[in-house]
């Protein structure tokens, strides 16, 4: 969708004012408020203003010209975005003709020492490109009219707090590090997930045993094996059952509750995800084989 359908649809009077507060393993963060700002409804040119939170400034179209602290001057194309710091003096001095600009405030406060690059990355304003997921993160915040009730608020909480992390990831990439002390974790995880042949545990447990972001954690998996974390704890599930088809006499209905199924019905759904056969043949089959 480009921005001129966006500023069709979504006008500046649709986005109301926020007052959200974003809490997660990385930071504390309280987005004050978020609108749209159009030349064709309202002036572009702003005053010479300094605030004490941090302020988005995004161009949906037309080119925006900034000052900052008096002696630099910033160009933002469309599809820019840049972080205004807290404390710093801007001003909207010059643009296109026809320009818009998304603009969001908020304060945030790291919670991990991993994000500290992040926010020092954002004390010194740099024009960056938007990623496509950031584009539509916001066509998703502009097309929900903020109101405040419970399920609204908690829907754009969820879209902010994203729309977030994708800029700071922008802002400083993530970098995997390989060493050591990763490949240790990594034969740890591993060991985590077999000793309980992958039931009972997800992404987030094996996350908060290992102090990790549930990203991080995911990047790292990746990065050592070549599979998704997921699907490798699916996988481990997928050989338990097998060898307890296999190598006993238990009833389907006795494998499905020791491997966390809650009926034979759903470990057959299961099953058949990676077979091509059922749970009675793939018993007989093996059967079979050992005669």
């Amino acid at each position: 969708m480009d921005a001129a359908l966006t500023l069709n649809r979504f006008p500046s009077f649709d986005i109301r004012k926020f007052d959200i507060e974003i809490h997660n393993e990385f930071m504390d963060c309280r987005v004050f408020w978020a609108r749209v700002v159009s030349s064709d409804r309202e002036g572009l040119l702003t005053q010479y203003t300094k605030h004490t939170f941090y302020e988005v400034q995004y161009a949906l179209e037309g080119r925006i010209e900034m000052l900052l602290d008096n002696s630099r001057r910033v160009s933002l194309a469309e599809s820019d975005f840049i972080v205004i710091p807290p404390d710093t003096y801007h001003q909207i001095v010059d643009s296109d003709h026809v320009g818009a600009r998304f603009i969001m405030a908020f304060s945030v406060t790291r919670r991990d020492e991993r994000i500290r690059a992040v926010l020092d990355k954002l004390n010194s304003p740099v024009p960056c490109r938007e990623t496509a997921h950031m584009r539509t993160l916001l066509e998703m915040i502009l097309a929900r009219p903020y109101q405040d009730e419970p399920v609204r608020r908690r829907i754009i909480t969820t879209l902010l707090e994203s729309f977030l992390l994708e800029m700071l990831e922008t802002l400083c990439p993530s970098r995997p590090r390989f060493d050591d002390a990763d490949d240790t974790r990594v034969e740890a995880i591993l060991a985590c997930i077999r000793d309980c042949h992958g039931i009972g545990i997800q992404v987030s447990d094996i996350a908060r045993r290992f102090s990790l972001s549930e990203r991080h954690l995911c990047r790292l998996i990746r990065a050592a094996t070549g599979q998704n974390l997921r699907e490798l704890i699916q996988h481990e599930k997928l050989q338990h059952i097998e060898a307890l088809i296999a190598s006993t006499d238990l009833s389907l209905c006795e494998i499905a509750g020791l491997c966390g199924f809650s009926d034979v019905y759903a470990m057959n759904r299961f099953f058949r995800r990676y077979n091509l056969t059922n749970l009675s043949a793939f018993r007989r089959l093996s059967k079979n084989r050992q005669t």
